[in-house]
């Protein structure tokens, strides 16, 4: 109850609402919570699911625990219906966003928060909706606007941000061709929730080794179809694919082996799925981007966009960055806080957790948590890595910009 009056306080101060606005928002949702409890199928709902835990029994436990969750939808209701302050820079039109632009994406990329609303927008499974038909659209609206430089006629700044949204999401920016869709990030949610599932619930070694190949094997459906080139070098590829598949099933197998020659590490056994992961996707990212970390490295530029060369250093931060926010935390939100969810729940709400039950309740979770969670570990380092030149090589030591002042930065793609 009172995280929610928080979290719904704190998205009031974002979208500066004034404070006899909060009060009367907030003084609703504890009269609509009020009056929770004095619903008949409330209680028929107690008495069938929450009647067996003794703390449920007094009225007063009850009123709070109602008041709670209706806050607490109304929380969720709020975070998800205000306006969203990230927008790209630019005073918002009519419509609440800002002009539209194809030279800066929609939210400020400078802001975790503008990273993450972008990350929600290019996530969002809607855009699997979409047919070729309302793709075609899209396309022509951004083709009318880049030979004009100007929006169609009748067409909003919020229809042109949409249609730009789903061409990037759905169209290859080298081939044109649309996406295979499993393999869009769009659909990230709906395939990895299924995937996540069913690697939490494998116990024989059979099923461990099954439900890491395949989630090894939609790894590299999704790293193909992501591809930044038109085409693909399979040799690369494929090799990087048994990395992956044989270090996440050796992990899962071993691990487990091993918890059950010392029992001592028996508590352990459900983050063997989330080990054998990080694993994985660490030797996958590791071995695809070798060029970057031993080779060539990447291309560094200076705070006027202009090229300074590759540098091995900088390569080497991209590939450690990724490899925290896409392999370490990235797989926190399925394959460990459900868990977590669900001890405390088998604690708090046995019921929630045996049978069939258990199984829906562990979906629900690693839904919700892969949902929300994913955007945020996406967004937590930002994709244009700002670098100090003391930290790469020697030749970026000394350079100066177009107006003969000292670089003392540089900028450089961190990459996905």
């Amino acid at each position: 109850h009172t995280w929610a009056q928080a979290l719904v306080s704190s998205r009031f101060r974002v979208i500066k609402a004034s404070p006899d606005v909060q009060q009367a928002i907030m003084m609703a949702f504890r009269a609509a919570a009020g009056r929770v409890v004095q619903v008949p199928a409330v209680h028929s709902l107690r008495a069938r699911c929450l009647a067996a835990p003794a703390c449920l029994t007094e009225t007063a436990v009850q009123q709070r625990f109602a008041r709670g969750a209706a806050v607490a939808g109304a929380a969720g209701l709020v975070m998800w219906a205000a306006p969203n302050p990230a927008k790209a820079e630019g005073a918002a039109g009519a419509d609440g966003v800002p002009p539209f632009t194809m030279d800066k994406p929609k939210y400020d990329q400078s802001t975790f928060y503008g990273r993450l609303m972008g990350m929600y927008d290019y996530i969002d499974p809607r855009t699997l909706l979409l047919t070729s038909d309302d793709l075609k659209k899209s396309q022509d609206l951004l083709a009318k606007f880049k030979e004009t430089g100007k929006k169609p006629e009748g067409v909003s700044d919020a229809q042109m941000w949409e249609a730009r949204k789903n061409v990037e999401v759905s169209i290859h920016p080298v081939t044109g061709e649309e996406l295979l869709k499993i393999g869009r990030m769009s659909a990230f949610v709906p395939m990895n929730v299924p995937l996540c599932a069913v690697m939490l619930m494998a116990s024989t070694p059979q099923q461990v080794v099954f439900t890491q190949w395949l989630n090894q094997t939609y790894n590299m459906v999704n790293n193909y179809v992501n591809r930044a080139g038109a085409t693909v070098e399979w040799s690369a590829l494929l090799t990087s694919y048994a990395l992956a598949v044989t270090a996440s099933c050796s992990i899962a197998v071993g691990a487990g082996k091993l918890m059950k020659a010392v029992p001592a590490l028996s508590g352990l056994g459900p983050f063997v799925p989330y080990l054998a992961v990080i694993s994985a996707g660490t030797a996958n990212v590791s071995f695809t981007r070798m060029e970057e970390w031993n080779g060539k490295g990447v291309c560094i530029v200076d705070a006027e966009g202009k090229d300074l060369g590759m540098s091995k250093a900088a390569g080497q931060m991209g590939v450690l960055q990724t490899v925290l926010s896409r392999s370490c935390f990235l797989p926190i939100a399925p394959m460990v806080m459900p868990v977590l969810a669900m001890k405390v729940l088998k604690g708090a709400v046995p019921f929630l957790t045996v049978g069939a039950m258990g199984v829906v309740t562990e979906i629900v979770l690693i839904t919700g948590c892969i949902s929300g969670m994913l955007p945020v570990a996406l967004a937590i380092l930002p994709q244009k890595m700002e670098i100090p030149v003391s930290k790469l090589e020697p030749e970026f030591q000394n350079l100066k910009d177009s107006k003969g002042a000292p670089v003392t930065s540089v900028f450089a793609n961190k990459g996905l």
